[in-house]
């Protein structure tokens, strides 16, 4: 009789802790790796890639990807009082970010206003 393991969730038991990526399923995996490493690079170096002043008045928010239209959308969050600040200087963020990636991961950004509780 042959062994058929199945490919779709992990069956086998693995004693003691196991890593993050090991416990989703293939394809969740996948997007997360690719998407998540981009995104959190991006993240990082926010204050590199927009400046102290943008720094202060914005952060990204999430990423996304729609497939079918190719547009790739970055959301960010902005304080309220510096959504002009940010709505004029959206498209030098834009080619910011794609300069420091290296080629064209963004086509669009869009703002979304939030209020910071203290």
């Amino acid at each position: 009789m042959k062994y058929r393991s199945n490919t779709r969730q992990r069956k086998k038991s693995i004693q003691g802790l196991r890593s993050f990526k090991d416990t989703l399923p293939r394809k969740i995996r996948e997007a997360f790796l690719k998407k998540g490493k981009i995104y959190s690079k991006i993240t990082d170096n926010w204050k590199i890639i927009v400046g102290s002043e943008l720094y202060n008045a914005c952060k990204p928010k999430s990423f996304k990807n729609i497939k079918n239209s190719g547009i790739k959308r970055l959301n960010i969050m902005v304080k309220r009082g510096h959504e002009t600040e940010v709505e004029y200087s959206r498209e030098i963020i834009k080619d910011k970010i794609n300069s420091f990636l290296g080629y064209e991961f963004i086509n669009n950004i869009k703002l979304i206003n939030y209020t910071e509780n203290k």
